[in-house]
């Protein structure tokens, strides 16, 4: 059924013309009470962003994104792929070249969105999958990840073997320190590096305010694509591809527009 859903929603979305579309997402948005605009603003910092302070220790994500993540797990290992254009199946599809044994690190991204999607497309036995996540998920997915033969972290680990793949879907845009974190997984020397579902724009490198359930109000770096892929060459990794995954949109009072991109890079050397 879930499936049949997401199936549904994306032939809704991609047959439905954006002049009729977007008026409709953002009525959708309001009446769940999360605002008329997903994104605002533009500031120099992440820190500088207002963003919502929560008590220490909660965190109203790690519950309802577990759930999901549970039901979405066991409804890829009995069902088969569905369709889907947002830049998930470049894992499974790096992860289905590789003849043997591999090991995979995903940096967040949420509670292991990562080994859905390769038990979903790649059908492969033989990966080692280290989630790398806040302590909250982590606490909550751990039981599930290592029944599976898999690790969960809080940290990113000093080493691991190789072949490794690195996925960091739809999470160094959340990260203060970005570069400090690109240089730490560089460091791991994987065969692949992918960087997924990441803001990118021309304009200079900024920082925006979204909103988020449950009328949360969150920050994200938005990437200068250029100096990016610059940056990941100074750490000795090129770019081989590179998908965007809608229009270019400008945003409540930002410099100029920006997409969600998935980029993938290889050692200079190869």
């Amino acid at each position: 059924m879930a499936n049949f859903k997401n199936a549904l929603r994306s032939v809704v979305v991609g047959l439905t013309p954006p002049a009729i579309m977007q008026p409709v997402l953002r009525l959708w948005r309001l009446s769940n009470g999360l605002g008329w605009d997903t994104f605002y603003g533009a500031w120099p910092r992440l820190a500088d962003v207002p963003v919502t302070r929560l008590p220490e220790g909660q965190d109203p994500w790690s519950e309802t994104l577990t759930v999901r993540w549970c039901e979405n797990l066991k409804s890829a290992e009995i069902s088969a792929p569905t369709v889907d254009a947002t830049g998930s199946q470049i894992l499974p599809l790096l992860v289905s070249s590789f003849p043997g044994s591999l090991t995979v690190l995903d940096f967040g991204g949420g509670p292991g969105a990562g080994l859905i999607n390769i038990v979903r497309y790649a059908r492969k036995e033989s990966v080692h999958y280290v989630l790398v996540e806040v302590p909250a998920l982590v606490r909550a997915v751990r039981d599930e990840i290592v029944a599976r033969g898999g690790e969960v972290l809080a940290n990113i680990p000093s080493s691991l073997p190789s072949p490794l793949i690195v996925h960091a879907g739809s999470s160094i845009q959340y990260v203060a320190d970005y570069q400090g974190t690109l240089d730490t997984l560089a460091q791991l020397l994987p065969a692949y590096l992918i960087i997924s579902q990441t803001p990118m724009t021309d304009c200079a490198t900024y920082a925006r305010q979204i909103l988020t359930m449950p009328h949360l109000k969150a920050a994200t770096w938005v990437f200068n694509r250029a100096e990016f892929i610059v940056d990941m060459r100074r750490r000795g990794y090129q770019m081989i591809y590179s998908i965007d995954h809608d229009l270019p949109l400008t945003h409540g009072n930002a410099p100029g527009p920006s997409v969600m991109a998935s980029m993938v890079f290889v050692p200079v050397s190869s």
